[in-house]
């Protein structure tokens, strides 16, 4: 017959709560799994304002915010997320681009309303002017950052 052995008050330790073991396995005090901040950042990404990204990631609004203005790995984390995003969107504009300019051809041909050859005529004109100035600009900072070079190395 096998005997049971007793259990002495050292070998019993209570049950710990959920929270408990989540804050043990983050770190401290204050601190969330990278998963809740990795959820917090998508939530921010897709979501209309902080309160419902907050309640849909199950963090509390005043810590979703305080993340957000006093935690430097948060905040860099996050501009890296929306800057992915932004790319991403940036690609689909591009691939989109040989559309649009087709239909704004279209849209200038002689047997379309003048109002519509006029609001064609006007969106070309409007991004042959921005692509100008975009050029005009990096040309600048080109120059600048040459000259700041320049500077640089006759120090």
């Amino acid at each position: 017959m096998t005997q049971k052995r007793q259990k002495r008050p050292e070998d019993v330790s209570p049950q710990k709560s959920a929270d408990a073991r989540d804050s043990a396995k983050a770190g401290g005090h204050g601190t969330k799994p990278e998963v809740v901040r990795e959820t917090a950042i998508l939530a921010l990404l897709s979501e209309k304002t902080i309160a419902a990204a907050a309640k849909r990631c199950g963090v509390n609004e005043r810590t979703l915010r305080r993340w957000m203005t006093n935690d430097e790995g948060f905040k860099r984390e996050l501009a890296d997320a929306r800057r992915a995003m932004f790319q991403a969107g940036m690609h689909r504009v591009q691939a989109l681009t040989a559309q649009a300019v087709e239909t704004l051809e279209a849209l200038m041909r002689p047997k379309m309303p003048p109002a519509v050859r006029l609001g064609a005529a006007r969106t070309v004109a409007e991004l042959g002017t921005h692509q100008h100035d975009a050029e005009t600009i990096l040309e600048k900072l080109e120059q600048i950052e040459a000259f700041q070079r320049e500077q640089d190395n006759r120090r």
